[in-house]
């Protein structure tokens, strides 16, 4: 899985080693390695838009397990300035982490998933389909994942793969820290959301997990809102 360090990514790690998982965790941040030796699996280091970094971690897989039974692609990040204002490289790097990264962390890995009926869950976001001010860019690379989910279901769905995402609503993560730390902002999203408060990692973990697992094995093709109820206010 991607995105392993972050707030929800970690979560994520820790639920499926705590279900017996194998986990084999790729982030850019050097605490990856950390997680991976706490959760006792194997950790890649390295930069998420490089395709010999995406490859390494799939081959290690394999090399070590022998097999590839399931990928969660949780990495991402954010830009908050206003859409007609983002420079051209802040674009593409949103492009490259967000989206082509995970498309070819999905096509390196749909060879060996076919050979064990495997599973994806990508993550993607709320402003997937809301559209949020500042955030623009960001939402329209979530929306690409979200179809891109949708996709790739239609086509493996034959070879037995499920490919499926969730769609977090407001976490209390980093990446949110900035936005849920002004108080009339989170007042504001708290009013909306009607179970009356902001999600964690691990409220995004057990979606994920029931997603993977073989409880959720007539379900592929879903974005799975995990918000609280937010997008039906």
């Amino acid at each position: 899985m991607t995105g392993a360090a972050g707030g929800i990514g970690s979560a994520i790690a820790r639920a499926l080693a705590g279900q017996g998982a194998d986990v084999v965790l790729l982030d850019a941040a050097a605490h990856v390695g950390t997680v991976a030796t706490d959760l006792g699996g194997l950790a890649v280091c390295g930069d998420l838009t490089d395709p010999a970094i995406t490859d390494a971690a799939v081959g290690l897989a394999l090399e070590r397990h022998g097999r590839l039974d399931m990928l969660v692609n949780a990495a991402g990040i954010q830009l908050r300035v206003p859409g007609v204002d983002v420079r051209d490289e802040d674009w593409e790097r949103l492009l490259s982490v967000n989206l082509t990264a995970a498309y070819r962390l999905c096509r390196a890995a749909a060879p060996a998933l076919v050979q064990t009926r495997g599973s994806i869950v990508n993550i993607t976001s709320l402003s997937a389909d809301r559209a949020v001010a500042g955030i623009v860019p960001y939402g329209a690379t979530k929306a690409a994942l979200s179809q891109l989910t949708k996709g790739l279901a239609v086509e493996l769905g034959p070879e037995g793969v499920r490919v499926n995402a969730v769609a977090p609503g407001y976490i209390e993560t980093p990446m949110t820290a900035e936005v849920l730390g002004q108080e009339d902002f989170r007042t504001r999203v708290l009013g909306r959301i009607p179970l009356r408060r902001l999600a964690d990692g691990d409220d995004v973990a057990d979606a994920v997990g029931f997603l993977l697992s073989d409880a959720a094995r007539y379900v592929t093709g879903v974005v799975l809102p995990v918000d609280g109820g937010y997008s039906i206010t």
